[in-house]
């Protein structure tokens, strides 16, 4: 493993475990994460035009199947290193997401946990969140803020915050008192990245800039973890599926097996998470 892929240290290491996240990691340059991002933007574009099934989940679940510039973000090899220092040497792709703030936006997302959303077991140890940002992330644009050590209190309880229009767009919140000293706000330029556990309490705000926000989310999870009904998941490191049903990588963008196989895989994901578990928060 060269230098530049190395993983987290053991103190990087034992403070992610005692804080719930770690940023920055470096796995893009600026030029990486301008060319990703123009890649990103014809993405949207396209999927808007095409309509359907693909338009409806633009944002998710499967984006890496599909998309080449997702793919290569997916399984970078810095990322990768920095996963198999917290999750082993056997990594799944579980799920991929984008998210896209518009300049002057006023919409805001409550704190919440991912992982009470997924309706899998074992996400405490043997799964981690890695949140790419395709152009800089910062207080003014309305970035993710963390509270430190949260996940060490396990699922918690999650209900809307009142019963207006913006109450529901800010999604479900969690049931705990978060202390203003624990909130961490996650600052990065274009082409690093931050790490959490799916357990650690998160929200984020408005973006009040003059500049989109676009963050590029992939799931990591080790064979370990155990998903409540089937599911699939894409093998990047090592050689172990555990439970999960094998997905495919693209050899193209758009292929049109590509395309059949990411909407199937993005079907069994929807029917068991509806099944499985209340809505997922909107876009962070």
């Amino acid at each position: 493993m060269t230098a530049e892929a190395e993983g987290l240290t053991p103190g990087e290491v034992a403070a992610m475990r005692r804080d719930g996240f770690h940023f920055p990691i470096e796995p893009l340059t600026e030029e990486e994460a301008a060319a990703a991002r123009a890649d990103c933007e014809e993405y949207l574009g396209i999927v808007d035009r095409v309509g359907g099934f693909l338009s409806v989940y633009r944002y998710f679940p499967k984006i890496h199947l599909f998309n080449m510039w997702a793919y290569e973000i997916a399984r970078n090899e810095r990322i990768l290193a920095a996963v198999r220092s917290l999750i082993g040497p056997d990594v799944l792709v579980w799920g991929s997401e984008l998210f896209q703030r518009r300049a002057g936006g006023g919409s805001s997302l409550a704190w919440h946990q991912d992982s009470v959303y997924y309706g899998l077991a074992g996400v405490e140890e043997h799964a981690v969140r890695v949140w790419v940002a395709l152009t800089p992330a910062d207080e003014g644009n309305g970035t993710l803020r963390f509270s430190r050590g949260s996940h060490l209190l396990g699922p918690q309880e999650h209900a809307f915050g009142g019963d207006t229009l913006a109450d529901k767009m800010r999604g479900e919140e969690v049931r705990i008192d978060i202390e203003p000293d624990s909130e961490v706000a996650v600052e990065l330029r274009a082409g690093q990245a931050s790490m959490h556990s799916m357990l650690v309490a998160h929200c984020s705000g408005e973006n009040t800039s003059g500049e989109d926000r676009l963050n590029f989310a992939v799931d990591y999870v080790s064979p370990k973890v155990v998903p409540a009904t089937p599911d699939s998941a894409l093998l990047v490191s090592g050689d172990d599926h555990g439970r999960f049903q094998p997905e495919q990588a693209p050899g193209a963008g758009f292929g049109q097996d590509e395309v059949r196989r990411a909407m199937a895989a993005t079907r069994l994901r929807v029917k068991r998470t509806r099944e499985g578990s209340a809505a997922a928060p909107g876009p962070v």
